[in-house]
């Protein structure tokens, strides 16, 4: 890699359009766009192997940057989720998709970094398969148990009107009636 020259125009912008120059490179627009967008914002005509010096110098050291904290946040959460396993908030889970997303495309990326932070997201979504899962039976439940109460319902009417039982007898009755002996 050569030392950048102390007049090049890209390598001495203010600090705060070196950023933008890196976000456009980063974000995958063409060197070619990049030129234009350049020259429209900044007012600097360059070349393309200038805005490629640039990267090398620049943009290399963003990426690895990000990277860094691309990984620390995502070793965070995986600390978290090991501490308190249960569930996330929605917005957890959603900068974690974003994580695992950027992690992905990065080309330095490390394939366990990566691989950790899709169990992290393939882990919450089978989590909210199972809640969904626990809904639907506790629904088929109270619609059986409904269904059952209708079916014997005159006998249910005796049960609770009846003064000799106790609470916990009528309970009990009631519940032998509706889902029948306790299997052994």
């Amino acid at each position: 890699m050569r030392k950048p020259r102390s007049d090049s125009k890209l390598m001495n912008l203010p600090e705060e359009q070196k950023a933008m120059l890196c976000d456009w490179l980063l974000s995958g627009v063409p060197y070619h766009q990049v030129r234009v967008l350049v020259k429209k914002e900044f007012s600097v005509s360059t070349s393309l192997a200038a805005l490629s010096g640039f990267y090398e110098t620049f943009c290399s050291a963003e990426l690895i940057a990000r990277r860094r904290r691309a990984v620390s946040t995502a070793d965070e959460i995986a600390k978290e989720v090991e501490s308190k396993p249960g569930r996330f908030d929605a917005a957890t889970i959603d900068a974690l998709k974003q994580k695992a997303f950027e992690l992905s495309v990065n080309p330095g990326a490390n394939p366990k970094d990566v691989k950790s932070l899709f169990m992290l997201v393939l882990k919450s979504r089978d989590q909210d398969l199972s809640e969904r899962n626990i809904e639907l039976a506790r629904e088929k439940f109270e619609f059986d148990a409904a269904k059952a109460a209708l079916a014997v319902l005159p006998e249910l009417r005796k049960i609770a009107t009846d003064r000799s039982l106790t609470d916990d007898d009528k309970l009990r009755q009631a519940r032998l009636k509706l889902f029948g002996d306790l299997p052994e």
